[in-house]
């Protein structure tokens, strides 16, 4: 039995490893989840707002004039807007891709393909939000709501922003919490097995 005294130092921080990877990890997905959810910021309220002006009647081209500046979403990181109609054909838009509307997958125009859980009630409207990625070097934090206009036509209003930024300091996060996790891990084998030798 004396012979494995050294597995109890190993069983020690063994426990201690466990605990630290699940901290590590705890803190790493919370702080994503957070840097995730913020990126909807401001299109939250961009997309309600908009679709707040469609329900007391404004015209889709007062919200998104074709006469502005467009967003070349795939290089920018400033907010875009645009507006679909019931079938998801782009009516109104202030960015573009590749000289084109924003469009979004067919399947995300019914309400019943919405996941519960990114499901949102606003004011009477039907909200979701979403990551878009249109082709490999764009990706969007998208906010899509479905509204009644006062006249009895339905809009679909998305407001999207580039991930771009909050991607980099996710891998930012990562590494950090990486390094960490690996030095925590170290310092625990020396501590804990040079406490146990001055035991022993």
């Amino acid at each position: 039995m004396k012979d494995c005294t050294w597995l109890t130092p190993i069983l020690w921080w063994l426990y201690s490893a466990l605990a630290v990877t699940g901290l590590c990890a705890l803190v790493s997905v919370a702080v994503q989840q957070d840097l995730r959810q913020g990126a909807n910021d401001p299109q939250i309220q961009m997309a309600e707002d908009a679709a707040a002006g469609l329900a007391q009647g404004e015209v889709p081209a007062a919200l998104a004039p074709r006469g502005a500046t467009l967003v070349d979403i795939k290089n920018s990181l400033s907010p875009w807007l645009a507006i679909y109609d019931s079938a998801g054909k782009p009516l109104e838009n202030s960015g573009q891709l590749n000289n084109e509307p924003p469009q979004l997958p067919v399947g995300l125009f019914n309400t019943s393909t919405w996941l519960p859980n990114k499901t949102y009630v606003i004011n009477g409207m039907q909200e979701t939000r979403v990551t878009w990625q249109p082709q490999t070097d764009v990706r969007q934090a998208v906010v899509l709501v479905k509204v009644q206009s006062g006249s009895g036509a339905a809009y679909y209003v998305a407001a999207g922003r580039s991930l771009r930024e909050v991607e980099n300091r996710e891998s930012q996060l990562n590494f950090e919490v990486t390094v960490l996790w690996a030095a925590t891990l170290a310092s625990l084998f020396v501590a804990i097995f040079a406490g146990w030798w001055i035991v022993k």
